[in-house]
């Protein structure tokens, strides 16, 4: 008898503890297909896997240092059972219980937007190379608003940096991007209010802090209001 297949019972963003950490999981299914990601206190992983019924399993690849561990999962009710091997342990296996979250929409525009992003952030990026005389560093801060209407300006700040014998000191930039922005369980989509483009990163927010995460970078933010 062939066992009826229930791809969607996977899609859905879940949290949970795990050693008194916070986890984040978010999945999309799509026949018999799984792909989602995974945050656990900050590290983000990708993924990927297959769907059977209640049953799940596949990979998951960081996405910092790229180790690759084997999961298994199921879904029971409200509940999603998750569990990683980890082979350099002698394949001891941790399994972490996990609540799927109930979104809940603005009235506005039918979009779900976390509480806790709402305000201006700042991250400052700096660029160092060379050492003793030749040392140089540079720094540039970038900003990110997000408002409770659904609307985010991002902007670049003011840079500064040099030399031993060299220093540059460069004005905010004048170009702010307008976007609308809104949040599915730890995904943050920014959406091009004129060709509807959308785009994601994994977010990871503290009252004071923040941190984005994408499959190239990791950017953390600090608030500023």
């Amino acid at each position: 008898m062939k066992i009826k297949q229930t791809p969607s019972l996977f899609t859905g963003s879940y949290e949970g503890l795990s050693g008194g950490k916070n986890v984040a999981i978010v999945l999309t299914a799509k026949d018999s297909k799984l792909t989602g990601s995974l945050l656990i206190n900050g590290e983000s992983a990708q993924i990927t896997g297959l769907v059977q019924s209640n049953l799940a399993s596949g990979q998951i690849k960081e996405d910092i240092s790229g180790k690759v561990y084997s999961f298994t999962a199921e879904r029971k009710l409200d509940a999603l059972n998750f569990l990683i091997t980890f082979p350099e342990y002698n394949n001891q296996i941790v399994k972490m219980e996990l609540i799927k979250t109930k979104t809940v929409f603005a009235s506005t525009s039918g979009k779900n937007r976390d509480q806790k992003l709402i305000g201006t952030w700042r991250n400052t990026e700096v660029i160092s190379s060379g050492s003793g005389e030749f040392y140089s560093s540079f720094s540039t801060d970038y900003f990110a608003t997000f408002n409770a209407d659904g609307t985010a300006l991002i902007w670049t700040g003011k840079s500064a940096g040099g030399s031993k014998s060299v220093m540059i000191d460069a004005n905010a930039s004048n170009n702010v991007q307008k976007m609308e922005w809104y949040t599915a369980g730890k995904s943050l989509y920014l959406v091009d209010p004129r060709s509807k483009k959308e785009s994601f990163v994994t977010f990871y927010a503290e009252p004071s802090r923040m941190m984005l995460t994408s499959n190239s970078s990791k950017k953390v933010y600090h608030r500023v209001r």
